[in-house]
């Protein structure tokens, strides 16, 4: 009879098997009574058979260091990191399409790098082939190695939301990516290049402390269909962006808790009559024309509410 395991969430007993299999662990480290050293995780992982599990789920750990033996887990198609301190996830034991060819997603959430730079685990140069949902929220992060675009893969989704990124990195338009949420960063400049990225569906840029997007966006992406501008101290926008909410297409500008959304509501509702910012004839004609307001360009295009990142409701693993 093989033992039931603490670190197993889900577990499955193969005819045959020798060890205990499990589809779901996790290394609970709070549960556990450990605090996620080398040996301590090694001890752990070897009382199952890793090749069996799918999802791995680490979480409460203050000095996580993963061990080589990741390497082992040929059958993982997503790894969640929760609340936890990487130590060390070196490049022995880094993600790699020859270790974990299946894997498609990993999220990191309430999660601190050394120095807040990325762990070398991420940074194979056999980067999984299938990895294409990468999302770092609430971390310190405050870099990505501009090598980054000959490392991961073009068009997938990725998300470094609340972390401590002091402007867009270069890297991250070069990769090409078809989802791109950078809010809640330190971000005080938006680089126009961003809204040009060729295959470029969703934009979050909420939370950033921005005053204006770029005044001159002569390249918009044909794929762009909705921009999260949620939190922002945005007021104004300038005639390209008129262009965006009219294009075949369109879905959705998120300017909630915005001054300009601010000013929005109180003209729909008539409770004011003009903008907050003086009229300019270098403004949006659309956006900013207060008769326009209940316009079904603007009605059905500016978004009511906010982007939320999702924030942390399926990190915490509860």
């Amino acid at each position: 009879m093989q033992p039931t395991l603490p670190q197993c969430f889900m577990q499955v007993r193969p005819w045959g098997a020798s060890r205990p299999a499990c589809y779901l662990v996790g290394l609970d480290c709070y549960t556990l009574a450990i605090s996620g050293k080398k040996d301590e995780v090694e001890v752990k992982w070897g009382e199952f058979d890793s090749s069996t599990v799918v999802q791995l789920l680490i979480r409460h750990c203050p000095s996580l260091q993963v061990p080589d033996s990741i390497s082992e887990f040929h059958g993982l198609h997503g790894i969640k990191v929760y609340n936890s301190t990487i130590v060390d996830w070196g490049e022995s034991a880094a993600l790699s399409n020859t270790n974990h060819p299946d894997i498609m997603s990993l999220y990191l959430a309430r999660v601190n790098m050394t120095d807040g730079v990325l762990s070398k685990g991420f940074q194979s140069i056999d980067f999984p082939q299938n990895l294409n949902d990468i999302e770092f929220c609430v971390t310190n992060l405050h870099a990505v190695p501009d090598d980054l675009d000959i490392k991961w893969h073009k068009n997938a989704l990725i998300q470094i939301e609340f972390s401590q990124l002091a402007f867009v990195p270069p890297v991250l338009l070069r990769l090409e990516p078809k989802y791109l949420a950078l809010s809640g960063n330190q971000i005080t400049d938006i680089p126009p290049e961003i809204f040009a990225i060729p295959t470029l569906s969703t934009l979050g840029l909420g939370l950033l402390n921005i005053q204006e997007l770029p005044r001159n966006v002569t390249n918009l992406s044909p794929t762009l269909i909705a921009v999260f501008i949620d939190g922002t101290n945005i007021s104004f926008f300038w005639p390209w962006v008129d262009k965006l909410i009219t294009s075949e297409g369109w879905g959705v500008l998120m300017a909630t808790d915005s001054p300009y959304y601010v000013d929005l509501v109180k003209i729909q509702d008539g409770t004011a009559n003009a903008f907050s910012v003086p009229p300019s004839p270098e403004y949006a004609s659309i956006l900013m024309d207060p008769s326009e307001a209940k316009s079904p360009a603007i009605m059905y295009t500016v978004g009511c509410f906010g982007d939320g990142a999702a924030v942390l409701l399926h990190w915490s693993g509860r």
